[in-house]
């Protein structure tokens, strides 16, 4: 059974692995936007400030389809239900140089009509 994590970090979507952390940027602390769901199904987020050793942890955890508290891996600046409000988006690039870092892209999916015995 393939579990699914609650989790998705911005920019990366829910494809995350540890190897996406590279060794150099182990004790450099960094701040992260993590968006996902809570147990009643309502849509939080959570600023996140932690080390990319801990970063490398936690995508280890999402890649297995584990949850966790944010708090678990690093000191939570901001959190809320729904999406950040303009005036906490604004607080985290001022004060952390944060990015707006836009949702991946779902390419829509090309099908190719296989043709059959006698087709041209």
């Amino acid at each position: 059974m393939n579990k699914k994590s609650n989790w998705a970090a911005s920019g990366f979507g829910r494809k995350v692995s540890p190897e996406l952390v590279d060794d150099e940027f182990l004790d450099v602390e960094i701040v992260i936007l993590l968006q996902g769901m809570n147990l009643f199904g309502d849509l939080i987020y959570s600023y996140l400030q932690l080390t990319g050793r801990n970063l490398k942890d936690m995508f280890a955890r999402m890649q297995n389809g584990e949850n966790f508290k944010p708090a678990d891996f690093g000191t939570v600046l901001s959190a809320g239900r729904g999406e950040p409000t303009k005036e906490v988006r604004d607080e985290m690039a001022a004060t952390y140089n944060m990015i707006e870092v836009p949702p991946p892209v779902q390419a829509n999916p090309v099908f190719v009509q296989p043709k059959f015995f006698g087709d041209e």
